[in-house]
Order: structure tokens, then C-alpha cells, then sequence
């Protein structure tokens, strides 16, 4: 299922499905028509060209497509892209750029790098759907601004935490945020409202920066990668979410520790915080190293955990 539909004039939400989850991006139809996010490899053929061909708009019309950080399923489409509107520059977060330049660094730096010494990752090469590798032409790190039309500008907003160069798009004029998978609430939903992946934030004291950050903003409407639209008292909680998610995460892990003298591994860990959650399918909980890890590393720092064996698979214990 793919389909478009404007949010407010001359914003639109592309829409399409990916494993049972909405997949969004969002088209700035201005003087400089700027796009957020392209999806996996297939989405631009299957649901962004025909949307702009819906609007009679030409690919080669795009100015600037952003991806707001490095997972395929939001920068996939970028070399397609690249391809058909040659002259419209492809911009992320500067943290971010070697990873989304490179399936293959994607996979290796981010989606992979706890295989070795935790057992938790995925297969071993990036699938189709990562899109080949494209070069990225501007570094952004938060606090520029693009001119879509005369007296309208975005800002640029760096919202880390599920990466380190998360970026966002916010439209002051319209009270309007654009976050992609910066804020996790408690969990990512499918399309039918059930829960379908774990939070995957990773960098916990920037993630908790993030909501601080949003909640000083004036936001009415909040668009991302994969939730609902949510306005008003929905933006609030959703972030109020997000936070007591984070408190709870921490709360089951130091509970593990003091509970476990001999030492508990990640995927142990992976396991009890998923339990706690209650509702992250079973197929899915794998995705939850990213925030499990991240708040041991975060542990760690704060003196409150140590690792005593690395023999075979790593473990922690209580400090």
C-alpha cells in the first residue's frame, strides 16, 4: 500500500508499508522542493515518483533530500534518487555521513558491531533494500536553516540519541516537528496498531537530551518515521513516554545485576528487559541490544556496573 496525502499546504507525508510497519517520508512542495528520508531501495520507484508524478511534480525539480540518520529503511532510496534528480543535493547529519554513504559500514559500524564479543546482530551483509552506496554532499550538525519559499524557512534540528547525527526538521511558522525515529515512546507499532519493534535508542544521556530539547520547542504537530501523527497533548505524553521507558529500562537492568552474582550477558539482559516490556514481539527482541547495550555502556560510566568476563560472551555484574 502506498499513498500520499498533504499534512498542510505544500507538506506532504509519503506513505508505504515495510514489514508490517508505516514507513513515512515527507515532501517540502515549495519554491526548492526538499524531501525527508527516501526509504528503503524500492520506495522511491514503488511510492515517492509515483506521488510527485501524482502532483506533476519532476523528480528533477528536487533541491535537497535529507536522510535524518543511518538505517536503511531511511536512507535505501538515496542512490535511486541521486540518480534521477542528479542536481538535488543529498544532506545528513555529519556524525552520521560515512554510514549513510555505505551499506556496508551501515552494517558493519551499526547493525553488527556487537556480534563478536555479544553474540547479537544480523546476517552478515546488508540486504537489498540498504540501496547502494551514494556519496552525501552536506554535512549538517543542527542549527542551519533551508529556504523552501520567499518568507519560509526549516530549521535543522540535531536530535541524537538513536544515532549520533540524528537530524529533524522543524517549521516554526507552522508549529510543526519532523523527527523520523528520534523519540521512541515505548515502542515502534505497526500499521495496525499492534506493537511491532522494541525501542532503539543507544546513546541514552543524548536520547534524554533529545526529549528535554523537544519539550522547549513549540510544537503543535508531531510527524515521524513510523508512528501516527500526533498534535497537542499527543506530543507530550509521547515524549513523557519515551522518558519513563528509559527509567524503566534502567530499573529492570540494575535489578538483573544486584540479582545475578555470577554475571549476566546482553542477550540475558535483551531477554529480561523484554519481559518487563511485555508487549515487544518475540521476533523482534532482538532490536533491543541497542538500547540494552546502551544503557550498560552508560553504567559502566556512571561506576554502577562492571564487566567481569569476556572469556566467551561479555558479562556485567553490579559495581
Amino acid at each position: 500500500m502506498e499513498a500520499g496525502v498533504e499534512l498542510y499546504r505544500k507538506v506532504h507525508q509519503i506513505q508505504s508499508l515495510y514489514n508490517r510497519r508505516n514507513l513515512f517520508q515527507y515532501l517540502f512542495l515549495a519554491r526548492n522542493v526538499c524531501l525527508l528520508d527516501s526509504g528503503v531501495a524500492e520506495t522511491p520507484q514503488k511510492a515517492i515518483l509515483p506521488y510527485l508524478d501524482e502532483l506533476k511534480v519532476k523528480p528533477e525539480q528536487m533541491t535537497i533530500f535529507i536522510t535524518t540518520h543511518p538505517d536503511f529503511d531511511h536512507q535505501g532510496g538515496n542512490a535511486f534518487l541521486k540518480e534521477v534528480a542528479p542536481r538535488a543535493l543529498l544532506g545528513c547529519g555529519e556524525a552520521d555521513r560515512a554510514m549513510v554513504e555505505d551499506p556496508r559500514t551501515l552494517y558493519d559500524l551499526r547493525y553488527n558491531f556487537l556480534r563478536n564479543e555479544h553474540g547479537v546482530g544480523f546476517e552478515a551483509d546488508p540486504p537489498r533494500d540498504a540501496g547502494k552506496r551514494c556519496p552525501v554532499d552536506i554535512g549538517f550538525s543542527g542549527g542551519e536553516t533551508i529556504s523552501l519559499d520567499e518568507g519560509w524557512q526549516i530549521e535543522v534540528l540535531h536530535v541524537p540519541g538513536h544515532s549520533h547525527g540524528h537530524l529533524a526538521l522543524y517549521d516554526r511558522q507552522n508549529r510543526a516537528a519532523f523527527v523520523s525515529d528520534a523519540v521512541h515512546g515505548r515502542g515502534c507499532p505497526n500499521a495496525d496498531g499492534s506493537m511491532g519493534i522494541p525501542v532503539t535508542y543507544f546513546y541514552v544521556d543524548k536520547y534524554l537530551s533529545t526529549l528535554r530539547y523537544l519539550e522547549t520547542l513549540e510544537i503543535e504537530s508531531l510527524y515521524s518515521g513510523h508512528w501516527p501523527v500526533m498534535h497537542g497533548e499527543e506530543v507530550r505524553d509521547f515524549i513523557a513516554d519515551s522518558r519513563r521507558t528509559v527509567e524503566l529500562i534502567d530499573r529492570v537492568i540494575i535489578a538483573s545485576l544486584h540479582r545475578t552474582a555470577g554475571g549476566v550477558t546482553l542477550r540475558e539482559l535483551i531477554e529480561e528487559v523484554s519481559c518487563a516490556m511485555g508487549d515487544w514481539p518475540k521476533d523482534t527482541q532482538n532490536l533491543a541490544m541497542f538500547p540494552v547495550k546502551g544503557h550498560m555502556e552508560r553504567l559502566e560510566t556512571q561506576g554502577k556496573a562492571r564487566i567481569i568476563n569476556r572469556v566467551s560472551l561479555t558479562k556485567w555484574t553490579v559495581n
